[in-house]
């Protein structure tokens, strides 16, 4: 079970993984009596772990069409928006994917399903990083003009970067999705409808609700 630093969704916490879908992971986990093992590690190294080896639970991920062929799926357990930033004041105005694709340099995160994304579309000014915070960094010393984050985890991303929301202000909507738990291809395909069968429990019985709020009270 492996996944990476994107705060509220999985992170760390005074030693210890936590996050809305960590707990919901746990809990799925806890239901068949199977021990916790999950690690954290970088988003690119993680997908490649579960992209190359069997019985790998990876979280959370996107269910893109690019993707899909590529694990087995357990969800879903979030939805979310990936959208364009700008730095506050830049007078940046964004009305459609084609005018984005004219600005100098977008920052984007290696193998994130939004990066992922914009390149199927086309995009060729697209200057990726590890990790998410050095996008912020980008952003503000303008070395790009626009960065893509989604907007469930861009405040913390903001905030370990040493930056506020104040610095940012979104200027167009790329996509509106959902995200799942990936497993690995060469799992056995009557685990992952086990897994499956336990988190439709939990929706049922209320925990699913209960894990989520604790993070994001207002979630939908």
């Amino acid at each position: 079970m492996i996944t990476e630093e994107y705060p509220p969704v999985t992170f760390m916490n005074n030693g210890k993984i936590s996050g809305f879908v960590t707990d919901i992971v746990r809990e799925i986990s806890s239901r068949q009596g199977i021990p916790d093992s999950i690690r954290l590690a970088r988003w690119d190294e993680a997908y490649k772990l579960a992209l190359n080896n069997p019985n790998v639970v990876l979280f959370s991920a996107e269910r893109t069409e690019k993707r899909e062929k590529l694990f087995q799926w357990v969800g879903p357990v979030g939805k979310n928006s990936s959208i364009f930033y700008a730095k506050k004041g830049s007078g940046i105005r964004i009305s459609s994917l084609e005018e984005a694709k004219k600005v100098s340099a977008i920052a984007t995160t290696d193998t994130w399903f939004n990066e992922q994304d914009l390149k199927d579309k086309g995009f060729t000014n697209l200057i990726s990083s590890k990790l998410p915070t050095e996008n912020v960094r980008k952003l503000i010393q303008g070395e790009v003009q626009l960065s893509i984050f989604t907007d469930i985890t861009v405040a913390d991303i903001v905030k370990n970067a040493g930056y506020s929301m104040d610095d940012l202000e979104p200027v167009f909507t790329v996509s509106n999705t959902y995200f799942y738990i990936a497993i690995s291809q060469g799992t056995s395909p009557q685990m992952v409808k086990k897994w499956q069968s336990v988190l439709d429990e939990m929706k049922k019985d209320g925990t699913f609700e209960k894990i989520y709020r604790n993070y994001i009270s207002n979630a939908d």
